[in-house]
C-alpha cells in the first residue's frame, strides 16, 4: 500500500509560506545598507525599511512577504480539504497527486511572486495560484461526492 503524504502537506505548505518569510528577512538583512528586520515590530516596519532599502529591494521584501501571508490565508482551506478527503477515504493516489499539485503550485507561486514586478506578467502568479484553488476545490468535491455515495 503505498504512503499516504497528503496530511503532511499541510506541513508543507506552512513551510513554503515559512520560506517565503525567511527570504524577505534575508532581502532586508542582506541589502548592504543599515537596515534591519526588525522582529520586536514585524508588522510596523515597513514605512521605515521603505526609507532604507533601494525601492527595487524593497518591492522584491514586501513581495516575499505578501506570498507568505498568502501561503498562510490558505493553509486553512488546504488542509480542511485534505482532512475531508482523508475521512472521506478517498485513494491514497488521489490525496497525494492532489498534494503534489497543490504543493507544486505553492511552490511556483511563490518563486512568481518574489520575481514578478509587472501588471501584465502577474496574471501568470494568478494563474498559477487558480491551479492550487482548483486542487483544493477537487478535493473537496471528491470528498463530498464520497461521503454522499
Amino acid at each position: 500500500m503505498p504512503y499516504n503524504y497528503s496530511l503532511l502537506s499541510i506541513l508543507g505548505t506552512w513551510g513554503i509560506a515559512m520560506g517565503s518569510h525567511t527570504y524577505a528577512i534575508a532581502v532586508v538583512n542582506t541589502s548592504g545598507r543599515n537596515a534591519v528586520f526588525d522582529n520586536a515590530n514585524p508588522r510596523n516596519q515597513w514605512e521605515d525599511l521603505r526609507a532604507q532599502l533601494p525601492p527595487d529591494l524593497f518591492a522584491r521584501s514586501q513581495r516575499a512577504q505578501a506570498a507568505s501571508a498568502n501561503g498562510l490565508e490558505i493553509l486553512g482551506f488546504w488542509g480542511l480539504a485534505v482532512l475531508a478527503g482523508n475521512v472521506a477515504q478517498l485513494p491514497i493516489k488521489t490525496l497525494n497527486d492532489h498534494a503534489l499539485v497543490f504543493l507544486g503550485s505553492r511552490v511556483l507561486y511563490s518563486i512568481l511572486y518574489v520575481n514578478i514586478s509587472s501588471l501584465k506578467l502577474s496574471t501568470l502568479r494568478s494563474l498559477v495560484w487558480g491551479v492550487g484553488i482548483a486542487a483544493i476545490s477537487n478535493l473537496l468535491w471528491q470528498s463530498t461526492v464520497a461521503l454522499n455515495a
